[in-house]
Parts: structure tokens; sequence; C-alpha cells
């Protein structure tokens, strides 16, 4: 089969890709729909150091079972979960198996991904997709999943202020889903040519340049992994308030990617300012977020290659001019 791996320094599109068999508890399932994430981004850069078929976001149908899996599967529509953890262990036992320190995660670490033509996930992972959501809406299940987890990562009382920094894909569809809950939302950006979507969903919107830190919102959510929107953010958000740090499922290295480097952690002790991580949700509460309405995909998918010519969708993906490029095998 086809497939688009890592293997030592170069990223390669591998013809001759042997079959992946499903082990106990797993289902072999057919690729139909893949995107390219920021994590995949950092794989190909060699910042994240995983090896072997890449992809994690994806759209498949479930074409046969391993030992031990529930055959009800076979055929039906599906998004995964990506963490693969142990569920006899510790902290799976405790309903954190996205923390397992041994866990496997698709495409980004131990685990094979999808942007091949069949790949092997459990069983356990899965959610089913409904017949009303098509296969491009159903592929971002898992950003979406990610924006659905951070707007419950914070619990505020009545109308709270949020502002989310950012102009990327985590910070558009973050924007989407904090507005609709009684809250007032902004997006502060640096692209411009991206505010008309804000602009569409009613949300307000302005340059990050132009806003001046005030210290009165309730909520500030960084989505570029940014140590200098770090900063802005402990200057924006009111005492007590809270700062949520928004990344893809891996925690992206580099100079414009370190939330650690170089931020004055003052405020956080003056103003007793609470800070949170967020990194991964369930795509099942994606997929019921997306059934139900109000998440906008429109113009989100910007490009769509082949499997063949993913390693150019790959490039395309790291141009600014791109929000979500996606792969048809």
């Amino acid at each position: 089969m086809k497939a688009i791996v890592k293997r030592g320094g170069d990223v390669l599109l591998d013809s001759a890709a042997a079959e992946p068999e499903p082990g106990p508890g797993e289902a072999l399932i057919r690729t139909t729909l893949a995107g390219i994430g920021a994590s995949d981004l950092a794989v190909a850069r060699g910042e994240i150091p995983h090896e072997g078929v890449m992809g994690h976001q994806f759209v498949g149908v479930v074409e046969r079972l391993g030992p031990d899996a529930d055959d009800g599967w076979v055929g039906a529509r599906v998004v995964g979960n990506i963490n693969i953890a142990d569920p006899a262990g510790e902290l799976a036992r405790k309903g954190l198996g996205n923390h397992d320190r041994a866990r496997r995660v698709l495409g980004l670490h131990g685990k094979d991904g999808c942007f091949a033509e069949r790949f092997t996930l459990p069983v356990s992972n899965l959610a089913r997709v409904p017949d009303a959501l098509d296969d491009v809406q159903a592929v971002f299940a898992e950003p979406i999943a990610g924006a659905v987890h951070t707007s419950r990562i914070v619990h505020l009382q009545g109308k709270g202020f949020i502002t989310v920094i950012g102009d990327n894909l985590s910070a558009l569809l973050c924007t989407q889903v904090m507005e609709p809950l009684n809250n007032t939302v902004r997006l502060l950006g640096r692209r411009p040519e991206r505010f008309e979507r804000a602009e569409r969903w009613g949300v307000r919107h302005r340059h990050i340049e132009e806003v001046g830190l005030r210290g009165d919102q309730d909520v500030v959510i960084v989505t570029t992994g940014s140590a200098r929107d770090f900063a802005l953010a402990l200057g924006m958000v009111r005492p007590r308030g809270k700062v949520v740090l928004r990344t893809e499922p891996i925690p992206l290295p580099g100079t414009e990617n370190r939330p650690d480097a170089g931020v004055d952690l003052t405020p956080v002790i003056r103003d007793e300012i609470e800070v949170y991580g967020a990194r991964c949700g369930s795509v099942a509460d994606a997929i019921a977020a997306l059934t139900a309405g109000g998440i906008d995909l429109t113009g989100l998918a910007t490009k769509t290659v082949g499997l063949g010519e993913a390693i150019s969708g790959l490039r395309a993906a790291d141009q600014p001019g791109q929000i979500k490029v996606l792969i048809k095998p």
C-alpha cells in the first residue's frame, strides 16, 4: 500500500508499505480523508522524534477487526481519539489515559499513523460518524475535540470576557466553541485576512498589536505556543483570571513555540492568575458538537491533495496562506 513515512531525517512516499494487521481489540481502517496538523509538520521537521507512518487526523471506514473486537464496527465510518494507553494502567484507571506516560500517539509517537491507505487503531478509540456529516466536516473532529476540551477546562459563572490569541485553526475553532456559551469573545491575531471569518461569525476581532494590556479579561486562551503571546496574556487577564495554553497534541519545540522561554511569571503570583494547559479532547464530543450545528467550517479546508502528492501537501501546509490541507487517498 502507499504511505507517507518519516524515516531517519527524510519524509518519503513508500509505495510498497506493508499492509497493517489489526491486533487484539483493534480495527483495520481504510482512510477516506486525512488532515495535516501542526504536529505533523513538527514530525516532518524532526522536532517530534516519530519514525514510521505519519498522520493523526482522519476519517475512515472499518474494513475488518482483530481478535476480541466487537464485529458491529465493520463497515462503520469513524474518527478516532489518537492517544493509545493501556486500559489497565494507573492513569487510565483514573480516567487520565491521555496522560499515560507510556501511551502511544497515532502518527506522532510509537504508532503508525493515518497518512496511508490503511492503518489500525483500538476499537475503544473510535467514534462513529453519522450520515448527516460528510468527510470534510468529520476530518476536523480531532482539532474540534481540542477546542471543546479547552472550553471545559475553565468554568465561568455568568457572562465572561474571553480573548483568544491566534489566527490559526485552533484559534478559529476555540472562538466558535466559546462564543455561544454566554460569553463575550474576541479574536486577536496578526493576519488580518483571517479576520473575515470572525466577522462572519459575529465575533469581535482586532490586530494583536492594537490591543492594550488592561488586565480586564476573565479568560485568555493562547493557541500559538509562543512565549511572547503567553506574556501578553498575563497582561490582559484580570486578577484571579485564567490563562489557557492550547496547542496541538504534542507541544511544539522551537524558537517560536516555547511557552516557557523568557516569560516573567511575577503576575501569576501577584495577581493569583490560574494557568491551565489544554491538549486533546474527545472526538465523540466533537462529533456531537458538529451534529448539533453552530460550528462553521466554511473555507477552513484550503487545499486537498492525493496521497501521492502528500509531501507537496505538507510543504503547502507550512505556508501562511493555508489553514487546513487535506489528503485524500
